[in-house]
C-alpha cells in the first residue's frame, strides 16, 4: 500500500516501485518515470533523488517536453527553405542513422553532457572514421544550440564533450611519372576526357559532370563553375541524381582557361551542339560512370589504388611545386578558406622542401 503522496508500491514480484513525473508530452499528458528497488527505503531515497532532478530540469530548462526526435524533426522542417536539398537530406540521414536510434526517444530536457558522451562512445564502436564522428556530432550540436536559442534548453549538452582525435589526412597525389602515364592512356581512350580535364582544373567530380559549354568563355579564356551533378539521398530509402549549386559559395568560381585545355576543349566540341561538355544521351555523364571509366583507365595505365579525387590533389600539388601561392590555389580549388588548403596540402609532397633544404645547405661553411 502506498503512503499518501509518495507513489511507492510493492509489486507482486517483491520489488518496490516508485513513480515520479518527468514532464508532459506534446499532447499534454503526464510523462512518468519509474524506479525499482528491493526495499522500500532504497526506493524512497532514489525516488526523492529523481523528483529533485526533474524539478531542476523543468525549472532551469523551460517548458518544452518533447523528445529529441520531436526536436530534430522540428529543426529539419525549419531548414527546408534554408539549405540545399542535398544538404538537408544529408543532415536528416546523419540524425536518423546515428543520433535518433540512441537518444531519439529521450526527452530533450533530459539530455546532458554525460548522455552525449555515452552516445559518442557508442559511435566509436561503429565502423566510422573519427572525421565522420566529428561531422555527426557537429550536426547534432547545431540542433541542440537551436534549442538553446529557442529557450527549450539552457545550455548545449554537446559543449565540453570529448571527441576522438582526428586522424591526420594523408594526401597521395600522383607522381609526375604516374600523371604522365595516366594522361597518355586517357588521351587514347574514348572516355578519358573527364580525367584530362580534372588534371588541368582540379574540379570535383560533380563539377566536372555538370560543366556546360555555355560555362566556357573561349573569347576571354575563362571557365565558370556554377553547378554540380551528384547523387543525393531521396525522401525515400534510395538516392537520386540532382543538378544543383556547388558545395559552398566559394565553390562558385571562375577559372582561367589554359591554352592547352582550350585546345583540347575545341577539339572535343561535337559538331552537333550539346548542353554538357561530358554528356550521355540528353543528360550529364553521371559521376559513377566517370569513376567507372577512370578505374578502367587507371588499370590500363598500371596505376593502382587511385581515386578520382586524387586528380584534384595532383592538380594542387603541381601548383605548389611551381611556387603557386596558398591563396591562389585555395581560390582555384573553391575552398572556403585558405586554412582548408593549408590543412590538406601543406606537406603533401617533399619535392619543394628537399629543394629548399639543399639550397640552404649549399651556403653553409664547413
Amino acid at each position: 500500500m502506498s503512503r499518501r503522496g509518495e507513489n511507492i508500491y510493492k509489486r507482486k514480484d517483491g520489488r518496490w516501485e516508485g513513480r515520479y513525473i518527468k514532464g508532459r508530452r506534446e499532447n499534454g499528458k503526464i510523462h512518468y518515470g519509474y524506479v525499482y528497488r528491493k526495499s522500500y527505503k532504497a526506493t524512497k531515497a532514489k525516488l526523492l533523488e529523481m523528483k529533485w532532478f526533474y524539478s531542476q530540469i523543468q525549472t532551469v530548462q523551460g517548458t518544452y517536453s518533447g523528445s529529441v526526435r520531436d526536436w530534430i524533426e522540428h529543426c529539419l522542417e525549419q531548414q527546408k527553405d534554408q539549405v540545399k536539398y542535398s544538404t538537408l537530406t544529408t543532415y536528416k540521414y546523419k540524425m536518423e542513422k546515428y543520433l535518433l536510434p540512441f537518444l531519439g526517444e529521450t526527452a530533450l530536457r533530459e539530455i546532458t553532457q554525460k548522455e552525449i558522451q555515452k552516445w559518442i562512445a557508442a559511435l566509436e564502436e561503429l565502423p566510422l572514421s573519427s572525421s565522420t564522428i566529428h561531422m555527426i556530432v557537429q550536426t547534432a550540436r547545431r540542433y541542440f544550440e537551436q534549442a538553446v536559442t529557442e529557450a527549450a534548453l539552457e545550455t548545449n549538452p554537446c559543449n565540453g564533450a570529448v571527441l576522438p582525435k582526428k586522424e591526420a589526412t594523408k594526401i597521395q597525389p600522383l607522381t609526375v611519372e604516374d600523371q604522365k602515364k595516366l594522361e597518355e592512356t586517357a588521351a587514347a581512350e574514348k572516355n578519358g576526357k573527364p580525367i584530362l580535364f580534372a588534371l588541368q582544373t582540379g574540379l570535383r567530380i560533380g563539377e566536372v559532370a555538370a560543366l556546360r559549354w555555355e560555362d566556357i568563355d573561349f573569347s576571354n579564356n575563362l571557365i565558370t563553375i556554377c553547378h554540380t551533378y551528384q547523387r543525393v539521398l531521396s525522401e525515400g530509402t534510395g538516392t537520386e541524381l540532382q543538378l544543383g549549386r556547388p558545395k559552398t559559395k566559394a565553390s562558385e568560381r571562375v577559372l582561367p582557361l589554359s591554352s592547352r585545355l582550350k585546345s583540347w576543349l575545341l577539339s572535343w566540341r561535337p559538331a552537333q551542339q550539346t548542353e554538357f561538355v561530358f554528356q550521355v544521351g540528353d543528360h550529364p555523364m553521371e559521376p559513377r560512370l566517370i569513376s567507372y571509366h577512370f578505374a578502367k583507365i587507371c588499370k590500363k595505365a598500371g596505376i593502382i589504388n587511385c581515386h578520382f579525387y586524387q586528380l584534384r590533389h595532383t592538380f594542387a600539388t603541381r601548383l605548389l611545386e611551381t611556387s603557386g601561392t596558398i591563396a591562389g590555389i585555395s581560390a582555384l580549388l573553391g575552398h572556403t578558406s585558405t586554412k582548408t588548403t593549408l590543412d590538406i596540402y601543406t606537406g603533401s609532397d617533399l619535392t619543394d622542401r628537399r629543394k629548399m633544404v639543399n639550397e640552404l645547405s649549399m651556403g653553409w661553411v664547413n
